[in-house]
């Protein structure tokens, strides 16, 4: 009896108690054996890139927020300067194809798995700064937004050149590998990358609008059905981040004793310091807060199993239809007891905002493909489309056009079986008289008779005939041409 007593107490220690080796070597550990980081070197792509990237010259400019792979076009102040930049550095264009057609980026994370050359070119993931496990520094991203100002401008100069073909295969690339970029295993990398995917959306829109007549349909054509479609972002495609639900469980490990309990001293000085980073003034009311909290905090067994159901819960929610009724439902973090896991609370990085991006990205994707189709319709016909649908099996898959904000009416849940998608198709209409367009810095601009234009509805889910930048996400004509055009941008 006596032996089944201790053995019973022996397992529920072991299931409370914090993993050993679970801290900053476990969590690395964990991180590369991903199978979106692990892998054979003819599968990764990340050394191929960065040592194509450590090889730049110093551009013209410092990178910033005038000086980006947003603000660079062919005549813009000192484009000769920069045109002579991407020339000289023309290695990057097969360091960029080369990556492309690897499988995954595959950069492992912590410092001391790269190369000493790539640490002092801060590429590089360190997980765990100065011994505080939550402090991730993700350096090797500014390396990636070079790159990226690199492949614009050399696109661009290529284009200027006549080489519309090799500059459309550059372009083509550079979406390809930002996208492979996007399924990096941390919610800020996620982010990061996404947001600088749909700029390279953009600017690849930007050029087939300024370089149209050079692009012939059957490379339209090609781009609409084929090369846009590849960067799918849907569910099965484009997973949530696991890297910040790897460190978390291994925050909750080194909050409490081996028995389970809250240790009030990690209490206060980790979620201190992890309050303190958002909140920098509160660090003295913070400290003493959650010394109290871990005398009423629920144990290290309760805290991961309710980490595990926030995340379970954001699985579910990630692989529903658009518009699902579920998505209303509070999630598992906001029902979650303030108290009782005030700590889960904090460490838990809020995704929410990664399911709006994905859905911007998804409709940036599928707008670019359109974009391409009726610019291969117009070099074809001369005129563009009267519909959308005429653009079908010739130039445009239909699952192309799916606006991913639009909602479609349906009388019951079960319409939804009446539907191929869950969603509505963009807005599209040509222009027969010289049309004005609102900006969101509340600069007119004007969109020429004879052309066309495409929108999404956006996150207010409201038709506004795309008369308006703030509140419809305008396609096409891309609005930094018709802002350049203005000379409101230069």
């Amino acid at each position: 009896m006596i032996q089944r007593i201790l053995f019973c107490i022996a397992t529920i220690l072991l299931v409370s108690a914090p993993l050993e080796g679970s801290g900053r070597d476990g969590v690395i550990t964990e991180l590369n054996s991903s199978d979106l980081v692990k892998g054979t070197e003819e599968a990764q792509a990340w050394r191929v890139y960065f040592d194509g990237c450590i090889g730049l010259t110093v551009p013209p400019q410092p990178l910033s927020n005038t000086f980006n792979m947003n603000t660079v076009w062919p005549e813009m102040d000192g484009w000769q300067s920069v045109s002579r930049w991407a020339l000289e550095n023309e290695h990057m264009e097969a360091a960029i194809l080369t990556s492309a057609s690897r499988i995954i980026i595959g950069l492992p994370y912590g410092s001391e798995s790269v190369p000493k050359s790539y640490r002092d070119a801060g590429i590089f993931v360190e997980i765990g700064e100065d011994d505080r496990l939550h402090d991730l520094n993700f350096s090797y991203i500014e390396t990636v937004q070079l790159a990226s100002l690199w492949t614009t401008i050399e696109c661009y100069r290529l284009l200027q050149s006549g080489e519309a073909d090799r500059a459309s295969k550059l372009a083509m690339a550079q979406l390809i590998v930002l996208r492979k970029f996007c399924d990096r295993i941390f919610l800020d990398e996620k982010i990061a990358f996404m947001k600088m995917l749909g700029d390279g959306l953009a600017n690849f829109r930007d050029m087939m609008y300024m370089y149209q007549e050079a692009i012939t349909p059957e490379k339209f054509r090609e781009i609409a059905r084929e090369w846009i479609p590849y960067l799918r972002v849907d569910s099965s495609r484009l997973l949530m981040p696991v890297g910040d639900q790897i460190v978390a469980k291994a925050l909750l490990d080194e909050l409490f004793t081996t028995r389970g309990d809250a240790d009030s001293a990690k209490f206060r000085e980790i979620l201190t310091d992890i309050q303190v980073k958002e909140e920098p003034l509160t660090r003295f009311g913070a400290a003493r807060f959650w010394e109290s909290m871990a005398y009423i905090h629920s144990g290290h067994g309760a805290s991961v199993e309710k980490l595990e159901k926030i995340y379970d819960d954001w699985w579910r929610r990630w692989r529903l239809r658009a518009f699902h009724p579920q998505l209303n439902i509070d999630s598992e973090l906001e029902k979650s007891n303030p108290v009782k896991y005030a700590a889960v609370r904090l460490i838990v990085r809020d995704i929410q905002g990664l399911f709006y991006q994905r859905d911007v990205l998804w409709t940036q994707i599928n707008g670019t493909a359109v974009s391409a189709a009726f610019c291969g319709y117009k070099n074809h016909y001369g005129v563009y489309p009267k519909s959308l649908k005429m653009l079908y099996a010739q130039f445009l898959h239909r699952t192309s056009n799916l606006d991913r904000f639009k909602d479609l009416e349906k009388r019951t849940d079960s319409d939804w079986s009446l539907y191929n998608a869950p969603v509505g198709h963009f807005h599209y209409r040509r222009i027969d008289k010289k049309t004005a367009l609102d900006t969101e810095n509340s600069d007119r601009l004007w969109i020429d008779a004879n052309a066309c234009i495409l929108y999404s509805v956006a996150a207010d889910k409201e038709d506004n005939r795309g008369s308006n930048e703030a509140t419809d996400l305008i396609l096409w004509p891309p609005v930094k041409v018709l802002e350049r055009n203005a000379g409101i941008t230069k």
